[in-house]
């Protein structure tokens, strides 16, 4: 399939004044530290980029924002959203007098940072990109109390879930889209069918509004408890963003976040691992690759197979879903991401690089650390951390 190719509009740089003094430039190679302010730049200071400080307010090369200033109490609320999504953490419904577990989801628009330096108005249920998770078991009744605070109208679609036709999300088919300011309620039980790994997404004026953030991550689970099989479950969900005025996919997000603001996932040695992929972008593929490895894929689109196979990539079209299980017994930092390799730039001057000039890293990149166990956190680590101070083999 055809990659998408990036078509650049005019560069809006930010002058970093005296921040490549070595004692500053030491600080933000170790990752995330606190921002301070700098003095105005002079007027003769170069233009400059930091690809891979993970911290500053006011760094912007592209956005669609007259005011892309975002305070870093939210930016810190984003990065544990993104965190929570990595790990998992789905939101809590409320249970009805009669048992039903009845979730709100709210579409809005809202700033939200996609990387270091990189800001734009998304769209997005429960003020986060990707939308919260959801948890359902076989034999759930459920309520989905959706509420439209967009400029436009919209459904949801259960992707994977053998729904009632009327609760399908298909506008002007099984319902009338629901109009700007106001609301509808998805209702049905959960079956045997729903099983597994899947994803909820608006299903209109679709390219456009999943390019714009309006999809999320729903799994489903047997209805008894059974042994676990795996130490560490975790989730990246591949999302797609259009910025700086193109007409293509061109900014790449990891439980919606690029490259260096990816999350990091840490597991202890030893370790059954499972990673639930999730391709939510609205028009390309995405090749996943985990280095260190050979995994097995367990399950495709929620349905497991009767014969995992071995691979160290895992192919997803759009709107797929892949469980793929392995054993950390192979420490240190491994990288994880698309081998369709444009899908690991983020937009920039450098274009794709060439002869000369290093394309900026971005998009689907992050690291799977292997740690002795008492070593591991689930707090949010930035992928750019790491890439710029590869330090992550110091403690094993």
């Amino acid at each position: 399939m055809k990659s998408s190719k990036k078509k650049f509009s005019k560069i809006k740089s930010w002058i970093l004044p005296t921040l490549f003094t070595a004692g500053l430039v030491s600080s933000f190679l170790i990752g995330r530290a606190v921002h301070s302010q700098s003095p105005a730049a002079p007027a003769n200071t170069p233009a400059v980029t930091i690809p891979h400080r993970a911290d500053a307010d006011e760094v912007v090369l592209y956005s669609q924002l007259d005011n892309p200033f975002i305070p870093r109490k939210e930016i810190n609320r984003q990065d544990l959203a993104c965190n929570d999504i990595l790990h998992g953490k789905a939101m809590q419904p409320r249970i009805l007098p009669d048992g039903t577990k009845e979730f709100d989801l709210t579409a809005s628009t809202f700033i939200w940072q996609l990387y270091n330096t990189a800001r734009m108005t998304v769209w997005g249920y429960n003020q986060q990109v990707p939308g919260p998770i959801i948890r359902l078991k076989v034999g759930d009744k459920v309520k989905f109390v959706v509420k439209n605070e967009l400029p436009q109208e919209t459904t949801v679609h259960w992707h994977g879930l053998a729904v009632p036709n009327s609760e399908d999300g298909v506008p002007d088919i099984t319902q009338k889209p629901i109009p700007p300011g106001g609301s509808h309620t998805y209702a049905f039980r959960v079956t045997s069918q729903m099983v597994g790994t899947h994803l909820y997404h608006t299903h209109f004026n679709d390219s456009f509004q999943m390019d714009m953030g309006l999809h999320g991550i729903l799994i489903v689970e047997p209805a008894e408890k059974t042994a676990r099989p795996y130490d560490v479950e975790a989730i990246y969900e591949m999302g797609a963003f259009k910025i700086a005025g193109v007409d293509q996919e061109n900014v790449f997000t990891l439980d919606g976040k690029a490259f260096p603001e990816a999350p990091v996932l840490r597991v202890p040695k030893g370790a059954r691992v499972l990673l639930r992929l999730v391709n939510a972008s609205a028009e390309n593929q995405h090749v996943m690759h985990l280095h260190g490895y050979t995994f097995q894929v367990v399950a495709l689109d929620g349905n497991p197979l009767e014969h995992p196979y071995k691979a160290n990539t895992i192919d997803l079209e759009p709107s797929q879903t892949a469980d793929v299980a392995f054993t950390a017994n192979n420490p240190g930092c491994w990288m994880f991401h698309c081998h369709i390799l444009d899908h690991m730039i983020n937009p920039g001057p450098q274009g794709e690089g060439n002869e000369t000039t290093p394309a900026n890293m971005g998009g689907l990149m992050t690291f799977i650390r292997v740690l002795p166990a008492g070593q591991v956190k689930d707090s949010y680590e930035a992928a750019g951390a790491l890439y710029s101070s590869p330090t992550c083999n110091r403690d094993l």
